[in-house]
């Protein structure tokens, strides 16, 4: 459960829909330890990101009912030493009771997952701070039953992040196109820049911000397609400037104030640090570029989720020892629905052409397969192998069954409002 997992969670709000548990003996006992442990859990969770000591508070509501159940069952002094089999009916008996409160066809799969990621959370701040009272041993078996409901979501080909050598990793991230991009960008922003009172970039600087990230065009007051160099309004208008300043933002390598954006103190590690700082370094960067090239939705385009839920579909398992035949994926509109061809067709183009777009940056291979290069692996599964994104993508059942069925199964669920361009 990485900082970006972590990330993820600052975004949801389908804690707050909780059902409160009964009042007992044991949910006081819980809550008071809770309580007890909540300044320093929320500092390990909260990485600055905006909304994510809120989401900590959430989790700590969420993981109560939870936590309850384990004393009520073990009556333990205390919570800071758990016994595997015991949580794991805990964990069960939460999980049938949420479930319990709703029809069983309109299960929240995604309220579920929460549950269950909120008391891993807990585990692993326990482990991570050492507060952890048990065994070692205890401690891998708790940890064994949380990896082993990852690893068996639903039958999904189980990501293995591989060994590489930090030499090779180093080697890897700084021939990616992605990474010699953000770093003149980086370079060029020096020891800051000004910005208009949105935030952005001034219109006279679009043309040799774009330049670092490869990207023909200048601002101007006018938006221009008929001339030999692109006229954008706003650098907003350059998705992969926006995409590669946000990830830069959300990196904490650079800083937005009310009239310029200046570099984070220690952002000299992503230029110039030692091996392992500039792996770090990358590795960060990478993942929550990929959030925001895959992620930011438009909630105002309902065609952008299933966009997004290919994309996904296809990373996971281009992670993985199984990569996706791109053939595949090609035909998906050839199982939807007579009615829906046209719009699966276009959606699977589009999704296609941003998949494209990943692979020009070096995050992806595309031939017979799609394929992750190695030293990216760590970084697909820090962004998108996560049960809550999964549910709220609509890919909780199975990410590559649901978006890319075959001819026995459902075609896939195609978002025809609006149009994709």
């Amino acid at each position: 459960m990485g900082k970006n997992s972590k990330n993820r969670r600052a975004n949801k709000t389908s804690a707050q829909k909780r059902r409160q548990a009964p009042v007992s003996l044991s949910s006081f006992r819980a809550s008071r330890a809770l309580d007890a442990l909540a300044p320093a859990y929320v500092q390990w969770f909260d990485d600055g990101t905006p909304g994510a000591g809120a989401a900590a508070l959430q989790y700590l509501k969420l993981m109560e009912p939870t936590i309850s159940r384990y004393v009520e069952m073990t009556a333990a002094p205390d919570m800071t030493s758990l016994d595997p089999a015991t949580l794991a009916n805990a964990v069960a008996e939460e999980v049938s009771a949420a479930a319990g409160a709703q029809a069983p066809e309109v299960v929240d799969a995604e309220q579920v997952a929460l549950i269950v990621d909120s008391v891993h959370s807990y585990v692993e701040f326990l482990s991570e701070t050492g507060r952890w009272t048990g065994t070692e041993e205890l401690l891998a078996e708790v940890l064994e039953f949380f990896d082993s409901l990852a690893d068996g979501v639903d039958g999904q080909e189980t990501i293995e992040i591989p060994d590489i050598p930090e030499d090779q990793a180093l080697s890897a991230f700084t021939e990616m196109p992605l990474i010699q991009k953000a770093t003149a960008l980086l370079e060029w922003i020096g020891e800051g820049k000004p910005v208009t009172g949105t935030g952005a970039l001034r219109l006279r600087d679009i043309e040799e911000a774009a330049a670092c990230v490869g990207v023909q065009t200048k601002g101007g007051s006018k938006k221009d397609s008929a001339g030999d160099v692109l006229t954008v309004r706003s650098m907003y208008e350059v998705p992969l400037l926006a995409e590669i300043w946000a990830a830069l933002q959300a990196a904490e390598l650079i800083r937005v104030k009310p009239t310029k954006v200046v570099p984070f103190e220690d952002h000299a590690h992503f230029l110039d640090g030692s091996v392992a700082e500039q792996v770090d370094e990358f590795t960060m960067f990478t993942s929550l570029f990929l959030e925001q090239a895959v992620l930011r939705l438009d909630p105002e385009e309902p065609w952008e989720r299933t966009i997004a839920a290919i994309q996904v579909s296809v990373l996971l398992a281009a992670a993985t020892a199984e990569p996706l035949l791109v053939e595949r994926v090609l035909a998906a509109p050839d199982h939807a629905p007579e009615e829906e061809k046209k719009a699966a067709e276009l959606l699977t183009k589009v999704a296609m052409g941003r998949l494209e777009e990943l692979a020009e940056l070096g995050l992806l291979t595309i031939d017979t397969h799609f394929r992750v290069p190695p030293a990216l692996i760590r970084c697909v599964a820090d962004a998108f192998d996560d049960p809550s994104l999964l549910a709220e993508l609509g890919l909780g059942e199975s990410p590559l069954e649901e978006a890319f069925d075959d001819e026995e199964a459902e075609a896939p669920e195609v978002v025809t409002a609006g149009n994709p361009s």
